[in-house]
């Protein structure tokens, strides 16, 4: 079977793979002749049909899917999958919070498998407010559907694509979350081929009706069975509520009403409050007297402590789909008790953390969260503001101000501000005498799209574009993005204030900056630097090694002459080094060995780079190198085996590099290497085999390497070997029966190919081999039949004319009449 686009030798987890049916294998499937045809085009359909179902994954739908099964029968008999000749839309309609996002996910599970591609666009409403809107939208669904890499320039190109692409193609669209008809008619149109089916979720019915969607099905809630059962698996962390509590959590399931997230979050509040049944009773009768959801979920919040509520108000006006870190590093300039506030909301069900470390807030929890900043005696958060010129905000103390276009903002006095968040505005004046009013309690500055006049101080001869004059010396962190007037003169003031406490500093895209003034070297406090995206910086200041906390230092996409300045070496503290796509630079300071901290280096891309000092052999913490497509780079130097902490190592594109050093065999703690791509490299030294910790060994398209050491068989540890195009190898050692770990075998490719050892059927663990197009082999060796986890393999367009009667798992029944192989080809 030829899985060779499905995707399977991603890092995904193969145990999703191992539920699928029957796997076939294929040979070169025109060879078959006379009234094998047929059977063998069946064959064909049926690669195909599991191809595109393998190459898709479920969604999670939820950790207690209760009363997700029956309402999802319900709707299947809705979408009528055996009518092939018409498009069905399935409309779910209901409030926020009741289901409708989990109902549609299940569907999804039930159903790719059906179509020939299949599609889920979450968060429309949200996304399609985003600065690129519709058009990211349309790219997830292309990408998704025929795996269309390119940009959209605008929505009506991403119609035109749909239409170009896919047009008659089955497919699945699920679209969750939409607010506005505009949103269907660019994401869902006359592009869909019959027998496609759309599933919309929705709080609007009349936008269901207006996309004339065929069946509308509204979301009410949970039954009380239902809905007991889910309040306990948060109040109790069990099915049912504990027999002193049951008469209790029914009434307030009732109350509820059956809406999931109102029971989720109440039942966390009260999940550590057993011990007191007057905190019950107070919860139902508030939920009793005010029985709207805001209501609801607000006793949750009314439970929180002083500096719970204040992080989870943050949260709700400006930090939700936001990284955490920064966030934290604000809190924890206010707060005592941060880290356990956030463990908190999230264990009350009032926040998630998703895998990105993104902060992820139910709308409902975050709207009810912005009405309570809202309504607050003195209000303290302002979040959205469009129509503005004079901006008085006495009051606030964090403030976020965007404008659709250009706006021009004088700036006064807050004494209580402490976050400032500036979007597409025009600072005017910006003098010593303006500014020196900005609050000295200022901790988070954020700058975006935003230009600098040069007013008054151009009149006084003052430096242009003079920002920050003010004493802020409690700033933490600041951000400018995207604001093309920002020069060196421009931040100079500010890093020379005395007593500046600033962590974080973030200058990115922006294209004026092409020198950093000295001061930069007084933030003895500063621990993250990024300067990416800013091609006119070519050099760094000798007081960069002045930042004695330095963690963090992205220089990525600048345009560094030909080295750094040796007083990088002077950041003992250093984790994080990126100067990935830097073309100008082409060595490395010997100094660079003094980084005793190092973790990361970033490398990659960096064209002109043609050589590495011997010192880079003294990082001694440094974990992953990546060296990508540098193109230049020839050779690695012997001290590179020093670096004994190191795991990752990425030389692919590397496209002069011609041999690795005996010292690579060092790397004992060494668990990826990748060398994809590295034409000239024709061999691999005996010491790799003793690269004990290995598990991923990429040499695809490495055309020269024309044989592999029998050593390899020492790689106890690996679990993936890819050997794609290596066009000059034509034997595999005997020592490759040893890797007795090794789960996947790509040789795909390998046209000088010839023979297979009879080692291989030692492989006890292969799961995955692909042999396509290897055109020289013909035979495979009986031992094949002992690869007993043999899940998936591909021989097409090899000349292999015979198979075993049995190759691990891969078996055929020749009851069905539909997946038989012949025994002979």
């Amino acid at each position: 079977m030829d899985l060779t686009n499905s995707g399977i030798t991603n890092a995904r987890p193969f145990k999703e793979y191992q539920r699928r049916s029957v796997v076939v294998s294929t040979c070169n499937i025109w060879q078959f002749r006379g009234s094998q045809l047929f059977e063998a085009r069946l064959v064909k359909k049926v690669v195909y049909d599991l191809i595109q179902t393998l190459d898709r994954l479920p969604l999670e739908v939820s950790k207690h899917p209760v009363g997700i099964d029956s309402m999802k029968n319900e709707l299947m008999q809705e979408l009528r999958l055996n009518s092939t000749n018409e498009v069905i839309k399935l409309g779910i309609w209901g409030i926020g919070g009741i289901g409708k996002t989990t109902i549609a996910k299940a569907l999804y599970n039930q159903l790719y498998s059906e179509f020939e591609a299949a599609s889920v666009v979450f968060n429309v409403r949200t996304t399609a407010a985003g600065p690129k809107g519709f058009r990211d939208l349309q790219r997830k669904i292309l990408k998704d559907l025929c795996k269309y890499g390119g940009e959209v320039d605008s929505v009506e190109e991403g119609k035109s694509l749909l239409r170009d692409r896919l047009g008659g193609k089955r497919v699945l669209v699920i679209v969750d979350d939409v607010d506005a008809d505009e949103q269907l008619g660019a994401l869902v149109g006359d592009w869909m081929a019959p027998g496609s089916r759309v599933i919309i979720t929705s709080r609007d019915k009349h936008i269901l009706n207006v996309a004339q969607v065929q069946c509308i099905r509204e979301i009410s809630g949970l039954k009380i069975d239902e809905g007991l059962q889910l309040f306990s698996w948060h109040g109790f962390l069990k099915a049912c509520p504990s027999p002193s509590y049951e008469d209790l959590s029914k009434k307030i399931v009732e109350a509820c009403k059956g809406h999931p997230l109102s029971l989720e979050v109440i039942g966390s509040f009260l999940y550590d409050k057993k011990d007191d049944t007057g905190c019950w009773v107070e919860a139902f009768h508030n939920i009793t007297l005010h029985p709207g959801i805001h209501e609801r979920l607000k006793i949750s919040y009314n439970g929180l402590s002083e500096e719970e509520k204040e992080v989870f108000l943050d949260i709700a006006c400006f930090f939700n789909g936001e990284v955490k870190t920064l966030p934290i590093v604000f809190w924890k300039s206010l707060y005592k008790m941060v880290d356990t506030a956030i463990v908190n909301l999230s264990m009350k069900s009032l926040i998630k953390i998703d895998d990105e470390g993104k902060f992820d807030m139910h709308d409902h929890l975050r709207d009810m969260g912005r009405t309570i900043a809202e309504t607050a005696k003195e209000g303290t958060r302002l979040w959205e503001t469009t129509h503005l010129s004079t901006l008085h905000y006495n009051n606030f103390s964090r403030l976020r101000i965007k404008a659709s276009s250009p706006q021009r903002l004088e700036l006064l006095y807050s004494h209580r501000l402490r976050y400032l968040h500036l979007q597409n505005l025009s600072i005017e004046d910006m003098t010593k005498d303006t500014l020196a009013m900005l609050p000295p309690g200022l901790i988070w500055l954020r700058l975006e799209n935003c230009t600098f006049e040069i007013g008054i101080s151009r009149a006084v001869k003052k430096p242009r574009h003079s920002i920050f004059l003010g004493n802020i010396w409690q700033l933490k962190i600041m951000e400018v993005i995207n604001c093309i007037d920002l020069d060196g003169p421009s931040i100079s003031s500010l890093f020379s204030l005395p007593n500046i406490q600033l962590q974080h500093l973030k200058l990115v895209f922006c294209w004026g900056l092409n020198i950093l003034p000295d001061s930069i070297g007084n933030l003895s406090q500063l621990q993250y630097l990024y300067l990416s995206q800013s091609p006119g910086l070519r050099i760094l200041p000798d007081t960069i090694g002045n930042l004695p906390q330095l963690q963090h230092l992205d220089l990525s996409r600048c345009g560094w002459s030909n080295t750094l300045s040796d007083s990088i070496g002077n950041l003992s503290q250093l984790q994080h080094l990126d100067l990935s796509r830097c073309d100008w630079l082409n060595t490395l300071p010997d100094i660079i060995g003094n980084l005793a901290q190092l973790q990361h280096l970033d490398l990659s891309v960096c064209g002109g780079l043609n050589i590495l000092p011997e010192s880079i052999g003294k990082l001694a913490q440094l974990q992953h190198l990546e060296l990508s497509y540098c193109e230049r780079l020839n050779f690695l130097p012997d001290s590179i085996g020093n670096l004994s902490e190191l795991q990752h190592l990425d030389l692919s594109n590397c496209k002069r590099l011609n041999f690795l050093p005996e010292s690579i065999g060092k790397l004992a703690q060494l668990q990826h290497l990748e060398l994809s791509c590295c034409e000239r490299l024709n061999f691999l030294p005996d010491s790799i085999g003793n690269l004990s910790q290995l598990q991923h060994l990429a040499l695809s398209n490495c055309k020269r390497l024309n044989m592999l050491p029998d050593t390899i068989g020492n790689l106890s540890q690996l679990q993936h070997l890819d050997l794609t195009y290596c066009e000059g190898l034509n034997i595999l050692p005997d020592g490759i029966g040893n890797l007795s770990q090794l789960q996947q075998l790509n040789l795909s490719y390998c046209w000088r190919l010839n023979i297979l050892p009879d080692s291989i059927g030692n492989l006890s663990q292969l799961q995955q081999l692909d042999l396509s197009y290897c055109w020289r082999l013909n035979i495979l060796p009986d031992s094949i039949g002992n690869l007993s986890q043999l899940r998936y393999l591909s021989l097409r367009w090899s000349a292999i004319d015979h198979l075993p009667d049995r190759i691990g798992r891969l078996s055929y029944d020749d009851s069905t009449g539909v997946c038989r192989l012949p025994r002979q080809l």
